[in-house]
């Protein structure tokens, strides 16, 4: 019954709504410097609704745009869930999923911002291939996500440089890739693999010889975190605040980490070279990942920060402490550093409480389900926007 509901209430959203939404759009082909030498990435980890996207999270991400005004947007994986085509027939599906990226794009494409898309594990699990997806996004004026093509594994790798502010120039390098989903021989989750690799250090080279010999400082996106992460992580006694289990003992964050974690990472089945590689060539100064929601930290390995940002969405499990956007700052002047910090949903814009009610009942928690009710008809919210928020959360 579920299941029909969302199926017909797909298909009234299609013919009511118009993909793309054709607002403002970016120039696809550049991306340069202000003119005060900074540039503002904000990295937009594991959204991972459904076709309906929560209410909570379009209104976040409405809001957190303008606020931060970022240069470019990252989609870093399990953009969508599984659950966002769920009607099992090829046509059914293709509309659920587009309805699904049209939710959040449209803001973009609305405020003009580039938006760079990478896939996770669940972006594709169902019917609608990674290629298909990466097609819908394209017919956006904002995306500048592509693919390296077939002869790649995996569908989302590739590379963006960023022009100096006077253009003449590039100073910086953004590399994409595809974690890919699933292990297909050992199982659990999958990796960026050796042609993806291969394809990573020609093109470094290449930008290194067009730099006069000098690698170009560069920043890596992705979903599914490196297994460095553990080699990066202390051991220490279990309990340790702050620690998650490990066997008998605990990992935990070490001294000149940032930020929080709160469960284990997981990475693919089995190191890839992809690390190593990268400290070999000398270009990334950080890595940044999605994947593991509740995790939010900066750690710095081997000349690497090894960075988690926690879920932007709300589609799946969170926590009111992290969940967030992050925001990255480059300077055209000093690109040896970078700056990093989270815009934490509850801590920015629950501010009153309406707001904390709406979120609380967004975690699955009844109580605040009906303290929402209530509070939303005293604030003038319609029965239609209430009954959309509710049949997001039961939905």
């Amino acid at each position: 019954m579920k299941k029909a509901i969302s199926i017909m209430l797909a298909f009234i959203l299609a013919f009511a709504m118009l993909l793309p939404a054709g607002a403002e759009s970016a120039d696809a082909g550049k991306l340069q410097f202000d003119k005060d030498g900074s540039f503002r990435i904000m990295q937009i980890a594991d959204i991972q609704d459904g076709p309906l996207l929560f209410d909570i999270t379009r209104d976040y991400l409405d809001a957190v745009v303008p606020y931060a005004d970022p240069d470019l947007i990252v989609l870093s994986g399990d953009n969508i869930s599984a659950g966002a085509s769920t009607g099992g027939i090829k046509a059914v599906d293709l509309v659920l999923v587009e309805i699904a990226i049209d939710r959040y794009m449209s803001i973009f494409e609305e405020y003009g911002v580039p938006v760079a898309v990478v896939f996770g594990n669940h972006d594709a699990e169902k019917l609608i291939t990674k290629e298909e997806q990466m097609a819908m996004y394209q017919t956006y004026g904002c995306c500048v996500g592509s693919d390296e093509g077939d002869s790649l594994y995996g569908c989302g790798t590739y590379n963006l440089p960023i022009l100096s502010s006077d253009g003449k120039k590039v100073v910086y390098n953004l590399w994409m890739f595809d974690s890919n989903m699933y292990d297909e021989v050992k199982g659990g989750y999958d990796y960026v693999h050796e042609d993806q690799i291969e394809w990573y250090v020609n093109k470094s080279n290449e930008l290194k010889a067009q730099n006069g010999g000098t690698p170009v400082p560069s920043m890596a996106f992705q979903h599914i975190i490196v297994n460095e992460i553990y080699d990066a992580l202390i051991t220490v006694e279990a309990g340790t605040p702050g620690s998650i289990p490990y066997g008998d003992k605990a990992l935990a964050l070490p001294e000149n980490a940032t930020g929080v974690i709160n469960e284990g990472p997981c990475p693919g089945t089995q190191d890839s070279l992809q690390f190593e590689t990268m400290v070999a060539q000398g270009d990334v100064k950080a890595m940044f990942f999605g994947h593991d929601h509740v995790n939010s930290f900066v750690v710095p390995y081997q000349g690497i920060d090894i960075v988690n940002s926690p879920t932007s969405g709300f589609g799946s499990y969170g926590d009111k402490e992290t969940r967030g956007v992050r925001i990255i700052t480059i300077n055209e002047n000093d690109t040896s550093k970078y700056e990093t910090k989270v815009i934490n949903y509850y801590e920015k814009f629950a501010v009153d409480n309406f707001s904390k009610c709406r979120y609380l009942m967004s975690e699955g928690d009844v109580w605040n389900a009906l303290r929402y009710i209530v509070l939303a008809l005293q604030n003038g919210v319609s029965f239609i926007d209430i009954f959309a928020d509710i049949f997001a959360l039961i939905a």
